[in-house]
C-alpha cells in the first residue's frame, strides 16, 4: 500500500505508503461533498422555474410518455434521467429531484478521473485525491448541487472517452462519446481532438459509425412513444437558435466584444475556430511523437478548452468538461497544477452574476485568466508535439 505525497525532479509524484489516517481523511472529504450539495438541496434558479420543473411536472404526471413530447428542449435520455428519478424517489420535491441525476454524475466524473490519473501512477493513493478534487470543486457543486444543471452527465461520458483513448479502445471511447452527444451537444468540444486521433489511426473509420448508431438508439425509446424522428433528430438546430448574444456570460473572447455587431462576428468566430481546428489537427498529424496516454490528456484538454474559448454563444457552463478534465491534467502533471487553478477561478466567478446576481471580479478579467491557462496548456501540449521519438533522424 502507498500513501505520503512529495513531487519527484521530473514532476511526477512519489508515493509511498497508505496509512489509515490518509483513508480516514478521505471519507471526511466525501461526506462534506455530499454534505454542501445536501445543503444547496433548495437553492432555486430561474432555469428550475422556467425550464427544469415544468419538464420535472411532465413527467410526474405523464411518466415516461413524457419523453414522446416535445416538452424539453433537451435531448429525451435527460428526461429518461428524469423519470427515472422521479420512479425512485416520488415524493422528493422538484427542486431537489432534478439535482440528483447531476449529483450522481458528478461521481461517475469522479470515478472517471480516478481511473486517468491511476493510469499514470498505478496505485489509488494519488488517484484518489484527484476524484475528491472533482467532488469538492467549486464549479462542480455550483453546477449540480446548487443549479441542477446537466453539464455532468456529459461530462461524465466524456471523460471516459478520454480514458478509454488512453487505453487505445477506441471503439469504446466512441460509444462513451456518443452517449455524451446523446446529452449534450457540447460534447463536441472534443471533436477536434477525436479528429487528429482518427487521422493518426488511434480510432478507426467503423468507430466513428457508432455515433450516430449509438445517439439513434438513444432516441428509440421517445419515437416509440411518438415524438417526430425529424424532431428528434433536429433538437441541437432548434437549440442553436434560441438566443442572440456572443457570450451569455462565458469567460472566453468574446465576452469583451459588443453584441451589436452579433452577426459578423458571429460569423467570424464560426470561421475562426475552424481555422484553428483545422491547424490544431494538421499539427497533430504532422507530428512524429507517439500518442501516448499523456499526450492524449493534453490535446483532449486543449480540445476542451479552446473550442469554448473561440467560439461565440457560449455559457458560462460550457467550460465544465474543461474543468474536471484540468483536475486530471493537475494531477497527472503536478507542475502545471496552476492550469486547473485558473481555469476553475474563471469558470467558478463566471457563475456569480447568473446564480447570485453578484459580480465579485469583472466579467472581462476572466476571459485573461481563461485565455492564460489555454495558452499554457497549448505550449505543453505543443512541446510534447515538437518531441522526436528516440532513434528518428
Amino acid at each position: 500500500m502507498h500513501a505520503s505525497l512529495n513531487t519527484d525532479t521530473d514532476g511526477t509524484l512519489d508515493v509511498r505508503t497508505i496509512r489509515p489516517s490518509d483513508f480516514a481523511a478521505a471519507v471526511l472529504v466525501a461526506v462534506f461533498a455530499m454534505y454542501l450539495r445536501y445543503m444547496c438541496r433548495d437553492f432555486v434558479t430561474s432555469d428550475f422555474i422556467n425550464y427544469t420543473s415544468v419538464w420535472y411536472a411532465a413527467v410526474q404526471e405523464h411518466g415516461f410518455a413524457a419523453a414522446g413530447t416535445p416538452v424539453s428542449n433537451y435531448t429525451p435520455p435527460y428526461l429518461y434521467l428524469l423519470y427515472l428519478t422521479s420512479f425512485v424517489f416520488p415524493h422528493l420535491p422538484a427542486v431537489m429531484a432534478v439535482k440528483i441525476p447531476s449529483i450522481a454524475f458528478d461521481l461517475v466524473c469522479a470515478g472517471a478521473v480516478f481511473l486517468i490519473v491511476r493510469k499514470r501512477y498505478g496505485t489509488g493513493l494519488v488517484s484518489m485525491w484527484g476524484a475528491l478534487t472533482v467532488l469538492i470543486a467549486p464549479t462542480v457543486i455550483c453546477n449540480s448541487g446548487m443549479w441542477g444543471q446537466a453539464d455532468s452527465i456529459y461530462a461524465a461520458f466524456l471523460l471516459i472517452c478520454i480514458f478509454l483513448l488512453m487505453q487505445g479502445r477506441g471503439a469504446l471511447a466512441m460509444v462513451a462519446f456518443a452517449l455524451a452527444f446523446s446529452i449534450k451537444f457540447q460534447s463536441m468540444f472534443l471533436a477536434p481532438a477525436l479528429c487528429a486521433f482518427w487521422l493518426r489511426r488511434l480510432i478507426r473509420f467503423w468507430h466513428l459509425l457508432l455515433v450516430p448508431l449509438v445517439y439513434a438508439l438513444a432516441m428509440v425509446p421517445a419515437w416509440l412513444e411518438g415524438r417526430p424522428a425529424l424532431d428528434l433528430a433536429t433538437v441541437y438546430m432548434t437549440q442553436s437558435v434560441t438566443y442572440r448574444s456572443l457570450s451569455k456570460n462565458a469567460p472566453n473572447l468574446y465576452l469583451w466584444l459588443p453584441d451589436r455587431f452579433y452577426d459578423p462576428i458571429s460569423m467570424a468566430g464560426v470561421i475562426l475556430m475552424a481555422a484553428l481546428g483545422v491547424c490544431y489537427v494538421w499539427y497533430v498529424v504532422r507530428s512524429r511523437r507517439r500518442l501516448d496516454p499523456p499526450l492524449i490528456l493534453k490535446l483532449c484538454l486543449l480540445s476542451v478548452l479552446m473550442t469554448p474559448f473561440f467560439l461565440p454563444k457560449m455559457h458560462e457552463r460550457f467550460f465544465f468538461v474543461a474543468d474536471v478534465t484540468a483536475i486530471a491534467y493537475a494531477f497527472y502533471f503536478p507542475r502545471q497544477y496552476w492550469v486547473a487553478i485558473m481555469i476553475s477561478f474563471a469558470s467558478f466567478f463566471a457563475y456569480q452574476p447568473f446564480l447570485f446576481q453578484y459580480t465579485p471580479v469583472p466579467p472581462k478579467v476572466l476571459p485573461i485568466v481563461m485565455g492564460i491557462a489555454l495558452w499554457l496548456v497549448a505550449a505543453s501540449t505543443k512541446r510534447s508535439l515538437d518531441e522526436v521519438p528516440l532513434g528518428a533522424t
